[in-house]
């Protein structure tokens, strides 16, 4: 299985983003990354590169795929989103514990998304799937 080279820097900026939160779980935080707040403030901005490296590349290439899957992220984006707010105005560690999993979750379903979308690309240039529309356009006489 190969990722696309924008998985493999958004799964390093996710991992990087994990680690910190495990250390800070684990009371043995960075120095600097004691707090809650700033804890949160590193994940947060981790997990939003890692977003925007992982994006589809146009907001009308997003609009013309899989409906399910952009409601899916975008309510879980959703959920993240309000996650961080509520862990940066209250210093909530459950908040930031929600904002690091709903993370995870949106980066395992991206990049699944991706490789089989990479790969079904492949399969259609390569000549083993029909083309997404078969219908013959009627000749012009």
């Amino acid at each position: 299985m190969s990722l696309p080279t924008k998985d493999i820097i958004a799964s390093v900026l996710v991992a990087v983003a994990a680690v910190v939160y495990l250390l800070w779980s684990a009371d043995a935080a960075l120095p600097g990354l004691g707090g809650t707040r700033a804890t949160g403030l590193v994940v947060l901005a981790l997990g939003f590169v890692a977003s925007a490296t992982a994006v589809v590349p146009g907001f009308g290439q997003l609009m013309h795929g899989n409906k399910v899957y952009l409601v899916g992220t975008s309510l879980l984006g959703s959920v993240a989103f309000v996650a961080g707010i509520l862990m940066l105005v209250s210093a909530s560690e459950a908040a930031l514990t929600t904002m690091i999993s709903v993370m995870l979750v949106l980066w395992a379903i991206s990049t699944i998304h991706h490789v089989l979308l990479a790969r079904h690309g492949s399969r259609a240039q390569s000549g083993l799937t029909p083309p997404a529309s078969s219908s013959r356009q009627p000749s012009m006489r």
